[in-house]
């Protein structure tokens, strides 16, 4: 006896990203990359643009908590970032466009640096852009999990778990680095990802295509 079985095909996140991707990855790169030299070779630039928790608050000097993310200490601390950057840029901008990126994650990256400078001395500087990129990376790895119904929940999960184990968690530990800032915006992406997906379920749900498949019982 046989049985139909509609499967799903294809999702969102089976079509191509938005074509300019790939140059809106490399321009915003070359942004984090142009703010830091710039900072490097001029240091009263840099105490323009970083942010501690008295600049912030006490001067109420607001821009600082976006301005602080383009800023690197050197070259490594620049390259730790950058790749991984550039690869979320890519997806969140490829398949989900202007609104996520850069728009709220911009916002959702200078909450993360507040919230997290709160948790800091009046004058320690948080520079770079590692919060944001896990706050980007909490925010893929979410809506892969909800959207990319081609593949079983179970293992959805158990692939986003295995990219977080390798991308996300430290091989080992520098007092240089900021865990904190990294937990918040991670947190920030999954709980952004999930209104996202609310917001646009019936839409993202609509992209989805289906195959029949006869099953042998």
């Amino acid at each position: 006896m046989e049985n139909v079985e509609i499967r799903i095909k294809s999702t969102l996140l089976s079509q191509k990203p938005r074509e300019e991707s790939w140059l809106i990855a490399l321009l915003s790169v070359m942004v984090l990359l142009f703010v830091s030299v710039l900072c490097w070779r001029n240091p009263s630039l840099l105490n323009l643009l970083a942010a501690s928790r008295h600049q912030v608050l006490g001067e109420q000097e607001y821009w600082r908590l976006l301005t602080t993310t383009a800023i690197h200490a050197d070259l490594t601390h620049f390259l730790s970032n950058a790749i991984l950057f550039a690869l979320f840029t890519f997806l969140l901008y490829g398949y989900f466009g202007f609104w996520v990126f850069p728009v709220a994650v911009a916002a959702l990256g200078s909450l993360t640096n507040y919230l997290s400078l709160l948790t800091y001395s009046e004058n320690i500087q948080l520079i770079g852009a590692s919060g944001l990129v896990y706050l980007m990376a909490g925010f893929w790895l979410t809506t892969y999990v909800l959207v990319e119904r081609t593949h079983p929940l179970k293992r959805r999960v158990l692939v986003a778990m295995g990219i977080a184990l390798i991308v996300l968690v430290p091989s080992n530990l520098s007092p240089r680095v900021s865990y904190r800032t990294h937990a918040i915006g991670c947190g920030f992406g999954v709980i952004a990802a999930l209104g996202y997906f609310q917001a646009r379920k019936e839409q993202i749900r609509s992209l989805e295509t289906f195959q029949i498949e006869e099953v042998d019982e």
